[in-house]
């Protein structure tokens, strides 16, 4: 200690007492006034204990709490032969405040401030404090001051703390006095304040049976011995002694001084918090035998109020700690596996940031706890399951938690978008079903991306279930896929997920998919999903097709192209509508021909015929003749182009049948007039 520091502390002031005989055994003199309570009990441990002989120059130790005065009573007791009154004895006590009794390293040093009287009349110096300076109270041990025996130290030991104590020891006056003195030493200040022994009773002593002295001994009878020999001693009593004999104190003791300070029943925890030292000497403790400890130290304290700065400390929440930095992902575990670790302290903070730490390389022990932790309902595995969220991979996600459904289950509510994976199609469709209800409706592109992967399934059931859950989305995914097929890219249609989306058809027709289309082939495959000329169809009208025409490349061919030239013509015929004539350009010179060669057959045909005009019953046979009235009365009655009429065909004298035909009515006139 530095003088600066000495200067700064107090002195420790002891106080003193004395009793003796004068008219009886009573209080001599004394340095403060105490409590009735503390004063009758020192009144009764300060006379001669009964049973025991000793001379004049002997004298025995008693030291007793004083919890009445906040104190500790350190008694020495001197037979007084030159009292009138057989039996008389002098004792001095040193009293020492709770908060001061911290101070001294070596309690022994008390042995030298106690004196006996040396006569019966002057006893002024024992109603004076004494003040000691802190650097007596603060001085180490020294070496050549150790000098009780080791094998006394042990059976002191075992006294108190084994788990077969008796708290007596069977010797002669004086023998185990140093080594008492150290053990006291070597307990914490709680441990210490409340730690009752004396060095000389019988067995004929009442007293020491109802005064729960935690050590005592007895002077009747042989000198008991230790029952380990010092060499073959178990290791917690080994290191005991050891620190007993290090000059300047070891680790243990400022281990038990930590720890000790707020554990309760001290005596009997003195070995639990020995072994417990002996236990977390190594750097990185493996994880079971840190789960051993944890338990270990919550079946010895299982009030959360004891051992609170232990229990703190082996959590890792106090820089001061003189235990080993647990390993926070397997301190998790523990919390997360055991409901009793409910027990101990909340963990700090400190324990969730290394789980971004340690993502990287424990990955997967990290995911294996957050499967318990998903299947509990705790705050500190919601907290986990949330720090999760950013650190997994949408990618890798479901492989990481291949076969932990409460995991997969916990996130996926919290953060739909993990389900963006290229596994998630070998996700079993019960689960797969459950999943989607986690996406929410708003999340637009979450939904199309996934889309994108479910679509590599043909599966019916689960096209359904996403054109039901998002019908405009599962629509336009479809659709586009179907236009990247006709547009020459290397994709396949999922007819599952044609046949789901072709029964919202309002969604398809309204949706710009139509217009928007790139090619003919899409158009003509649109238009076969919808059924063709179906009433929702034609009601829809002809200009969504004619816009379409105009953006796509016509590269429909063979039996698909007449079969949408028909459906095209069809709808047109239907509703004649200004801005459709691209789909009569189209398809009626073909259509006409095919009608002309009988290359359409009867079912076609007949379904034609529902869209062209009714010219008798002599002349109905004439489809061809029935066709261009129809297209002649589709210009005319709805004044569409007549640059586009010119445009029907290049066969002049088809031209020509559609001009006379046209002349045959006077709006049919007036329509060729506009020719310019």
């Amino acid at each position: 200690m530095n003088e600066i520091t000495a200067q700064v502390m107090p002195n420790i002031e002891v106080h003193q007492c004395l009793f003796g005989y004068q008219d009886g055994h009573r209080l001599l003199a004394s340095s403060l006034r105490l409590p009735e309570e503390a004063t009758s009990t020192l009144l009764l441990l300060s006379d001669l204990a009964s049973g025991i002989s000793m001379t004049a120059n002997q004298s025995y130790w008693t030291g007793v709490p004083l919890s009445s005065a906040k104190s500790y009573a350190l008694m020495r007791t001197w037979l007084a032969p030159e009292m009138s009154r057989p039996g008389c004895v002098w004792t001095h006590i040193l009293i020492i405040s709770f908060s001061d009794i911290a101070r001294f390293p070596d309690l022994s040093i008390l042995m030298e401030y106690t004196s006996r009287p040396i006569s019966h009349s002057n006893f002024e110096k024992y109603s004076l404090s004494i003040f000691l300076p802190p650097s007596q109270g603060q001085s180490p041990i020294k070496q050549n001051e150790t000098t009780f025996d080791s094998s006394n130290a042990l059976q002191v030991i075992e006294s108190i703390y084994s788990d077969q104590n008796t708290g007596k020891i069977l010797a002669p006056l004086g023998v185990f006095d140093r080594a008492i003195f150290a053990v006291w030493s070597q307990q914490w200040p709680q441990l210490r304040r409340s730690f009752s022994f004396r060095t000389a009773t019988s067995s004929n002593d009442k007293l020491s049976c109802t005064i729960p002295f935690n050590l005592i001994i007895e002077l009747e009878g042989r000198q008991n011995k230790s029952s380990n020999d010092i060499d073959s001693i178990e290791e917690w009593e080994h290191i005991c002694i050891n620190d007993l004999v290090t000059p300047y104190g070891t680790d243990l003791r400022r281990f038990l001084w930590r720890y000790g300070s707020d554990v309760q029943l001290g005596c009997k925890r003195f070995k639990f918090l020995t072994n417990l030292y002996l236990q977390t000497r190594s750097i990185n403790l493996s994880r079971g035998g840190f789960y051993k400890i944890l338990k270990n130290i919550l079946n010895e304290l299982p009030s959360p109020e004891d051992g609170k700065v232990l229990k703190g400390d082996i959590v890792g929440q106090n820089k001061y700690s003189l235990l080993p930095l647990a390993d926070p992902i397997d301190l998790l575990a523990f919390y997360l596996n055991n409901s009793f670790a409910s027990k101990l302290p909340a963990l700090s903070s400190s324990i969730f940031e290394a789980i971004g730490h340690n993502w990287p390389n424990r990955s997967e022990e990290i995911i294996s706890i957050a499967e318990v932790a998903a299947k509990g309902n705790t705050k500190l595995g919601s907290k986990l399951l949330e720090l999760l969220v950013p650190l997994i991979n949408a990618s890798t996600f479901f492989s990481s938690t291949l076969n932990r459904p409460n995991l997969q289950d916990k996130l996926l509510t919290s953060a739909p978008f993990l389900l963006d994976s290229d596994d998630l199609i070998k996700v079993p469709y019960t689960e797969l079903l459950q999943y989607i209800n986690y996406i929410p409706n708003n999340a637009y592109t979450l939904i199309d991306q996934i889309l994108y992967r479910l679509l590599e399934s043909n599966d019916s059931n689960l096209a359904e279930e996403m054109v039901q859950r998002f019908p405009n989305s599962t629509v336009s995914v479809v659709m586009e896929r179907i236009e990247l097929y006709f547009d020459g890219n290397k994709t396949s249609i999922p007819k599952a997920w044609v046949k789901a989306i072709s029964k919202h058809p309002s969604i398809i027709l309204k949706g710009g998919f139509i217009e928007h289309s790139r090619t003919t082939s899409a158009l003509s495959y649109t238009a076969s999903m919808l059924g063709y000329a179906q009433p929702i169809v034609l009601q829809a009208g002809p200009l969504l097709w004619a816009n379409g025409l105009e953006s796509a490349n016509d590269d429909i061919k063979g039996p698909e192209r007449q079969s949408f030239l028909i459906f095209i013509l069809e709808i047109a015929l239907y509703k004649p509508t200004p801005g459709c004539e691209p789909l009569f350009e189209m398809a009626f010179f073909s259509v006409y021909k095919d009608l002309k060669y009988s290359n359409l057959n009867w079912e076609i045909t007949s379904q034609l015929r529902q869209y062209l005009p009714d010219l008798g019953f002599f002349s109905n046979w004439d489809n061809c003749r029935r066709l261009k009235e129809g297209i002649v009365d589709a210009y005319v009655k709805h004044t569409l182009s007549i640059q586009s009429f010119k445009q029907l065909t290049k066969n002049q004298h088809l031209y020509k049948d559609l001009v006379e035909i046209t002349q045959a009515s006077k709006a049919g006139r007036k329509f060729l007039n506009t020719l310019t």
